[in-house]
């Protein structure tokens, strides 16, 4: 995959930083200053997703507003199925 990056040279160095954390870089270009008297210019990455030896990622969450009940209904609006 490319990714451009744009910003201050700050502010693609520290994304950058992160971007690294999560996917695996190739190349990175250097910083091309944007056209006239801009302070922001662009960075070209080219990055590889790292394969996932676990699969998928899944989460899982809680509400945090109520309390958990291990049923949806309530047991005096059941039916009984037979």
């Amino acid at each position: 995959m490319r990714i451009r990056v744009e910003g201050t040279e700050a502010e693609i160095a520290a994304a950058v930083a992160v971007i690294t954390t999560v996917l695996d870089v190739q190349e990175a270009s250097g910083f091309y200053r944007n056209r006239g008297a801009s302070k922001l210019g662009r960075v070209y990455l080219t990055v590889v997703a790292p394969a996932s030896p676990a699969g998928p990622v899944q989460a899982t969450a809680e509400r945090a507003d109520r309390p958990q009940s291990n049923s949806r209904v309530p047991t005096r609006h059941r039916k009984e199925i037979r």
